[in-house]
């Protein structure tokens, strides 16, 4: 198919997509772009933009950020009381380019309240059902179960040397620079499981990779461990969605939000503020809920069977 071709399909599917959340009574909704706020996270790098024509009722000097997901402004309409909410837009990542990534993206983000944590994942797979019936049949497995499938370790119960050892066995390639055992299991996941992942979402992530996500206490056979109310629908080894039941204390976010900030640092990655009119609105009261993130752009490449991000939008970096 031509490019022209695959933005006309794509704009089925976006049509489609609004129809699916209409009919279940979810508000779309637009949140800025622009922003003081945002996400603290080790991974995420946000494009700051600092500039003397803000309005002068600003402080001098304000740092905004372009989005890097609309989580934070979509969070504080729940907190002002809207129930089920949407959004269809563009987010930006620092450095993101290659086969998956562009700088520039479109994210299809959602939030229902009173939906826990099983309910958020079968709204995730209700969704792509109605996307399109002609995909595998999305199985569910947890993190711990598929992780030990493809590298024989419990990455509830590993150490940095362990994963280091598997990696070295499995010949791939890492820099000197990893240390952490969270780390290790990203690298692992990445490199040996996820490329296996055919129409899975993977549940309970490790406790050090909860973002924003409520975490649990389960058992297995060495005793209990701490687990990440975290999901993520992986089609044909690409990461398309990614899921939280959402964390509704803001003095807990605050801290993790400080830890990432200290990892970050140590990274040697620029620091980001870590208050937020997020937090200020989650100390007012914040509902129970679950939250999904989905890549609109690896979901087309998915459907489209293309190779690269740039076969599904008209306009890659490189030439904006």
């Amino acid at each position: 198919m031509t490019l022209f071709e695959n933005l006309r399909y794509r704009s089925e599917q976006l049509c489609r997509i609004r129809r699916f959340f209409n009919e279940r009574r979810f508000v779309e909704v637009q949140t800025p772009v622009l922003s003081a706020d945002t996400i603290v996270d080790k991974h995420v790098e946000p494009i700051a933009v600092t500039d003397s024509s803000f309005p002068v009722t600003l402080h001098q000097n304000q740092t905004y950020y372009l989005r890097t997901s609309p989580e934070f402004a979509m969070k504080r309409l729940l907190s002002a009381g809207m129930e089920a909410i949407y959004e269809i837009g563009t987010v930006f990542r620092k450095g993101d380019r290659g086969q998956f990534h562009n700088v520039e993206f479109t994210m299809l983000e959602w939030y229902r309240v009173g939906d826990d944590y099983r309910t958020g994942m079968e709204l995730l797979a209700e969704l792509i059902r109605f996307i399109d019936k002609t995909l595998p049949e999305i199985v569910y497995r947890s993190f711990q179960d598929i992780f030990q499938e493809y590298t024989g370790i419990n990455p509830h119960r590993t150490t940095a040397a362990e994963c280091c050892q598997a990696a070295v066995w499995k010949n791939l390639s890492y820099p000197d620079s990893l240390t952490e055992t969270d780390d290790w299991i990203d690298l692992l996941f990445s490199e040996l499981v996820q490329p296996n992942l055919q129409s899975v979402i993977v549940y309970d992530f490790p406790a050090a990779q909860s973002q924003l996500a409520q975490t649990r206490t389960i058992s297995d056979s060495l005793g209990t461990v701490t687990v990440s109310e975290r999901y993520e629908l992986f089609l044909n080894g690409i990461e398309i969605a990614n899921g939280y039941h959402e964390l509704p204390d803001a003095a807990e976010l605050r801290n993790r939000f400080r830890e990432n900030l200290r990892r970050r640092i140590e990274a040697n990655c620029s620091e980001l503020p870590v208050e937020s009119r997020l937090l200020t609105a989650m100390e007012l009261g914040f509902p129970a809920c679950s939250g999904t993130a989905l890549g609109i752009d690896r979901l087309m490449m998915v459907l489209l069977q293309t190779h690269s991000i740039d076969d599904v939008m008209p306009f890659p970096i490189e030439i904006c």
